[in-house]
Formats: C-alpha cells, structure tokens, sequence
C-alpha cells in the first residue's frame, strides 16, 4: 500500500505496520508516539547528526544513547528501551522441533536466528520418516573463521535419535553466505557418509544477515 506524502509517519505506522516504514519514518513515528509532534523535525535531525545511520546506535555507550535527546531524558530511555526489546526479538529462538519445511523456509528462519551474530554456529536438524524435524542440536560454536567438526559428532546425534535424515546449517559472521571450499567439500563428505549408514543429507545451509545459500538448491548434493 503505497501512502501519500502528506501522511505523517504515525498514520503509516498506524495504516501500513511498522515493516513498510523507513528508519527515518520509523524515527518519527517514535517521536510521535512520545508526544513530541511539535519539534519531530529538529529531534529527528539531532539523532541523525549524533547517530549517522542506524547501525550506529549500536556502537554508542549507554551514556551516548541516554543523551540522543539531551532536553528529554524520559525519550531516550523509551528509545533505549524499544530497540533493545526489538534486538531480544531478533534473538531469540525459533524451534523448529515436530514440523516439516522447505530448504527456503529453514533459511528464512535461520537468518532471523543468527543474523549479526559474531560467532559461526553449526546446527544439525535431525528428521524422521515423515520428514518432521524430531531434534535440533548445536553441534558447534566457533570463531569468526572456521568450524571445526568431525562428521563422527555429527553422524553420533543423528543416530541417537535415529534420525531417517538430517539438514546441516551453519552460518557465516561475516555476511557472505557463498560457500568455500572447504563448506563444498564437507558437504559433500557428509552426504557419502550419510548415503553410507542409510541416513539421506537432505540440506546443507549456510545463512547470513540478510540471506540464504542451499546445497541442494544449488544441485551441489547430486553431484556427490
């Protein structure tokens, strides 16, 4: 739904839902709420002065933030407040345990799990005959560059829960989700050993801020 220019960002919020508003409309829908209608103009422009743009806000100090609105001390702490509630939101997990779904939707979800974060997770899904998804388990937490996995760890939890398949994910910190080397050709061991003991590779996902890449959507598991 496209809004006219002369709506202020407090009806879009209203109309349209916080989603479809830019982090400057959002600003002011916030300023708006506050009951700072009046003076949205120059309190938007003094945020922006000290922030620069919204990822910005992440690197200032407490003390910084509480002092965006220097003359409105009780908006600056809502601010506060309202972004580090929208941060617990991002985080926060989304089991994925008794249902059946699509490389795409895993990936989806995977990236709204793990996006920002600074350290490589690899996530091991472990399914049944109807494909449902019976146990999730962090197989790995790593540094920035590298996970380190024997596939025994890995076969060894699916067959505890006598998996009759299984989708690796693992994200990049970095944000690039194209894979390396080294991801292909763990891909591909994992899907030979897999085949091996029965027990189908059905995925293997790589997820970063924004985006997904897939094994099996990008053919690389027929080739194995």
């Amino acid at each position: 739904v496209k809004m006219l220019l002369k709506d202020g960002a407090r009806e879009k919020l209203t109309k349209i839902g916080a989603e479809n508003l830019t982090n400057a409309e959002l600003l002011r829908a916030f300023l708006s709420c506050c009951g700072q209608e009046q003076a949205v103009n120059r309190l938007s422009q003094e945020f922006w002065d000290q922030v620069g743009d919204i990822v910005g806000y992440s690197l200032l100090t407490q003390r910084e933030r509480q002092t965006i609105f220097s003359q409105l001390p009780a908006e600056s702490l809502a601010l506060e407040a309202a972004i580090e509630l929208g941060r617990r939101v991002q985080r926060q997990p989304i089991h994925l345990l008794g249902k059946v779904l699509g490389s795409a939707q895993i990936g989806n979800l995977m990236v709204a799990r793990f996006q920002k974060n600074p350290q490589e997770h690899l996530v091991l899904l472990c399914l049944d005959t109807k494909n449902q998804i019976k146990q999730e388990r962090v197989i790995f937490k790593g540094g920035l560059n590298s996970a380190e996995v024997h596939p025994r760890e890995i076969m060894a939890e699916v067959l505890r829960y006598s998996s009759n398949g299984f989708i690796l994910v693992h994200n990049h910190p970095s944000g690039n989700v194209e894979p390396s080397m080294n991801d292909v050709a763990f891909t591909k061991k994992m899907k030979k050993i897999g085949d091996l003991m029965g027990i189908r590779l059905i995925d293997h996902l790589i997820v970063g801020d924004q985006t997904y890449w897939s094994a099996a959507e990008n053919r690389v598991l027929n080739d194995c």
